[in-house]
């Protein structure tokens, strides 16, 4: 991948008195050339790769070993692009061979010069006629070429003789020089390398852009709003005169008044932009996830509530909501996980990410409270009217809902509220693999993450694992205490493999009785009858094959 940068001078009308002017002076103003960059997919891997091709064809030391090994690649190009090759790169490839074959004494030398020589012109004139119509002396005087080039290739493609070899020899340097000038040096002087990784299309960018922008004027109409600024006069004192433009464009726009008002407006804008594109774009989902990571505010805001904590759920409530009926929630509770793990970003931030997460963790447990409670009641009474969970992602909730959430254990004034995607019902638990994970990267921002995940795995664990490992948590957020960042929870004899529930449990054990306590049943896993077996790898093992038949 590699991007160019096209030269393009401008061209403005001169009124005949500037010219006259002009022409007084004795010396000229040299008008500075804009420089255009474009990005193209090459054959070549990188410039390196390119200037040494042009070194092995064109370079000072350029010999008949050099030239073919600038062949072998240059065939190699055409294999990665096919048709989409240069056409300035095959046309010196054709014509390289035919001297290469020249210094060996072939003897039909003249035939090879003429069919190099007619391929040479197909090549370069396929790029005019593939835009426009034209005859081949004007093709040639729009590709720079002088008119003789035609004559001869109508020689060599259709004339009774062909020209002396003198004359194709001659011809064959003039046009390889004329390459080098016209393709080859310009490419190498103006080329740079581009990291594919970055590069994204228009689209996406457009779309990266506009999430970023009203995810933007949410956060910062989110601070005014939980700061009490309610009109846009208020929010002018509390804001700089940048931001505060922002929202003014922006509450101008969707003639807005107050910030509340403006903050819906921001949630429908989103909805509708993640609606349109959600078929249509492959990236979405992690672009949007990253903008909503990117919010300052919202992230940092949690750390600073003290006794109004309804203030701050009353105000983020929508955003959830949103995500819920996106079916985008599970996503988002990942990436704050993720970002909480992040040893590369700030305190803040993470422990941002961990109160967040915390938060939707408490409204998981109470879902999954809710429809067990309702399963129940459902297995009582069949006549009992049926409950749509996504009803929670609106602030009208039915008789049997309300009552739900009043026997669910959890605050609703300090809890978010938010429930399944209306196409989509699910069961909010989580793979343990996934809890199991956590263990590695634990700290101080993951811990609580961790302890709050152990009532939602599944498979479910009993009574007796959750407060083993909710009991190791603890241990090691006390640790956590005594230093700013933890150690990995593990030995280092033994691999990442080896943290499964067995594991975890006897570290657990050892610690306790490090401490002088003693805890019963933490050696080995509660499970009844069954034993794990630990003698064969059976994560290795291809399916329906038994290991020791491997």
């Amino acid at each position: 991948m590699a991007v160019e940068k096209k030269q393009k001078s401008p061209t403005k009308k001169k009124s005949p008195e500037k010219a006259k002017q002009q022409n007084v002076k004795t010396s000229p103003v040299t008008t500075p050339v804009a420089v255009k960059q474009r990005t193209v997919v090459t054959p070549w891997r990188d410039t390196v790769e390119f200037n040494e091709t042009y070194d092995g064809l064109f370079g000072k030391g350029s010999n008949s070993t050099g030239r073919r090994q600038a062949l072998s690649r240059i065939r190699i190009w055409s294999l990665r692009r096919a048709n989409l090759c240069p056409a300035a790169v095959l046309a010196t490839s054709v014509l390289v061979q035919a001297q290469l074959k020249d210094k060996q004494g072939n003897a039909k030398i003249q035939t090879t010069y003429a069919s190099a020589f007619t391929r040479f012109y197909n090549f370069m004139s396929s790029i005019i006629q593939g835009h426009n119509m034209s005859s081949m002396y004007e093709t040639a005087k729009e590709l720079g070429l002088q008119s003789f080039i035609v004559d001869l290739r109508h020689l060599c493609a259709h004339g009774q003789e062909l020209p002396p070899v003198e004359v194709l020899r001659s011809t064959s340097k003039h046009c390889l020089e004329w390459l080098r000038t016209y393709y080859w040096l310009p490419h190498k002087e103006t080329m740079s390398n581009l990291d594919a990784g970055k590069l994204q299309r228009k689209d996406k960018l457009k779309f990266k852009k506009d999430i970023s922008n009203l995810l933007e004027i949410y956060d910062l109409t989110l601070e005014c709003h939980l700061k009490g600024a309610d009109k846009l006069k208020a929010i002018s004192k509390l804001k700089s005169s940048a931001e505060f433009n922002k929202i003014r464009v922006y509450s101008s726009s969707k003639k807005a008044k107050t910030s509340k008002e403006i903050l819906d407006l921001v949630l429908n804008d989103l909805n509708a932009k993640i609606k349109k594109e959600s078929s249509s774009m492959k990236d979405l989902l992690d672009i949007y996830m990253g903008c909503l990571l990117k919010m300052k505010y919202f992230l940092s805001i949690g750390l600073e509530i003290n006794d109004d904590e309804d203030v701050l759920i009353a105000g983020t409530q929508d955003l959830f909501r949103l995500l819920a009926m996106q079916g985008y929630i599970e996503n988002f509770f990942v990436a704050l996980v993720r970002l909480t793990e992040n040893p590369n970003e700030t305190d803040i931030t993470r422990l941002g990410a961990s109160y967040w997460a915390m938060k939707m963790i408490k409204t998981f447990l109470m879902l999954f409270r809710m429809k067990r409670m309702y399963k129940e009641e459902l297995d009582l009474d069949t006549k009992l009217k049926p409950v749509d969970f996504s009803s929670l992602n609106t602030n009208v909730h039915s008789k049997t809902m309300r009552s739900l959430l009043v026997h669910s254990g959890v605050d609703s004034s300090v809890t978010l509220i938010f429930g399944d995607n209306p196409k989509k019902a699910k069961t909010w638990v989580f793979d343990r693999e996934f809890i199991m994970q956590r263990v590695v990267p634990f700290s101080k921002y993951t811990g609580p993450i961790l302890k709050g995940l152990l009532p939602l795995a599944d498979p479910p664990l009993s009574q007796i694992q959750q407060a083993t490992l909710a009991k190791l948590c603890d241990i090691r957020l006390q640790e956590s205490k005594k230093s700013e960042e933890l150690e990995p929870m593990e030995d280092n004899s033994i691999s990442m493999e080896s943290y499964n529930l067995d594991y975890l449990e006897k570290l657990m054990s050892a610690q306790a009785l490090s401490k002088g306590s003693t805890f019963s049943n933490v050696e080995t896993s509660d499970l009844g009858i069954w034993t794990i077996e630990k003698d064969n790898d059976w994560s290795k093992c291809a399916l329906g094959v038994l290991p020791w038949s491997q």
